[in-house]
């Protein structure tokens, strides 16, 4: 028994030292570069639904705009605090990452990482 639990750390340090190897960036499966992200934990990832705006609910997704909320097809949702142009023909999945408490949070999106809010 010890001699498999030797393999298989001796294949998880081989299996990191290949990653760190090739130079790559880690990427999530939304594309997203995860050495941007070290310190931050993942809370979901969810598709998103539609995106209010203006008191204005629009199904798709269409980016990020300051103010925006982007509604996850379970209801909930987060506030965009930048701009980020960026359309999808499906509903994309959204990664919600956080850290300090959700006082920081961050929501990749086919590649592209944005500052988000809660929604209040």
């Amino acid at each position: 028994m010890e001699t498999r639990l030797m393999r298989a750390r001796c294949f998880t340090g081989l299996v990191a030292a290949l990653a760190l190897l090739t130079g790559g960036p880690a990427l999530a499966d939304g594309r997203c570069d995860l050495n941007g992200l070290v310190g931050y934990q993942i809370l979901f990832a969810k598709p998103i639904d539609s995106y209010i705006q203006g008191g204005v609910r629009t199904k798709g997704y269409k980016g990020c705009e300051p103010d925006r909320v982007l509604v996850f097809t379970d209801r909930s949702g987060v506030r965009c605090k930048e701009l980020a142009r960026q359309t999808a023909e499906n509903l994309p999945t959204g990664y919600l990452f956080a850290r300090d408490n959700l006082g920081d949070l961050k929501l990749c999106v086919d590649g592209l990482l944005m500052d988000v809010s809660t929604t209040n």
